[in-house]
């Protein structure tokens, strides 16, 4: 046995829409997220933006590392070295603009920063701290749990949380 899925196996079916999604998530999230400040009335504000960065770079490696997963089952190898070494290049800046979002959020809670309203104060602070949860889902453990029943029930159990599959990955690549 190779230890290649079958051609139609639920984890090569899951991850050919799953990968599409986080790509978009990282046009998306950004999109809606200004819609929703801009029906609010005040507009998306200098901090949502700065906070766009770290999340939407962070959507994008993850979606490239699911995608070269999903081409690795089907064989292609190179493809998820790619996309392994893209996360690896990036994985130190991302840290750095993630923390830096989240201190900026954390400086307006605190202090006040100028021209931030309040509704740019709610968004940087959802969308500051989903690039903290993203960087530590892809990075280190897997926080995600609701999109799939073995992960859910797992997390039920009160087992903890596994490594994420990226940090997995990447530590094979590098050789740790």
């Amino acid at each position: 046995m190779t230890g290649k899925p079958p051609p139609k196996s639920p984890v090569k079916e899951r991850l050919s829409w799953y990968w599409k999604l986080e790509v978009a998530n990282a046009a998306l999230v950004p999109a809606v997220t200004v819609w929703l400040c801009h029906t609010m009335g005040e507009g998306a504000g200098w901090l949502t933006w700065l906070t766009f960065v770290p999340t939407a770079a962070l959507l994008l490696v993850g979606g490239l590392y699911w995608r070269g997963k999903l081409h690795a089952l089907e064989g292609d190898r190179a493809a998820l070295d790619r996309s392994l070494r893209l996360a690896d290049h990036a994985q130190k800046p991302l840290l750095i603009l993630s923390l830096l979002a989240a201190a900026l959020v954390g400086a307006e809670l605190l202090l006040g920063l100028p021209g931030v309203t309040t509704t740019d104060r709610w968004a940087a602070s959802i969308i500051g701290a989903l690039a903290v949860l993203e960087y530590v889902n892809y990075y280190h453990r897997q926080l995600q749990h609701f999109d799939n029943l073995a992960d859910f029930k797992r997390l039920l159990t009160g087992r903890g949380l596994r490594p994420a599959k990226m940090a997995i990955d990447l530590a094979t690549w590098r050789g740790d």
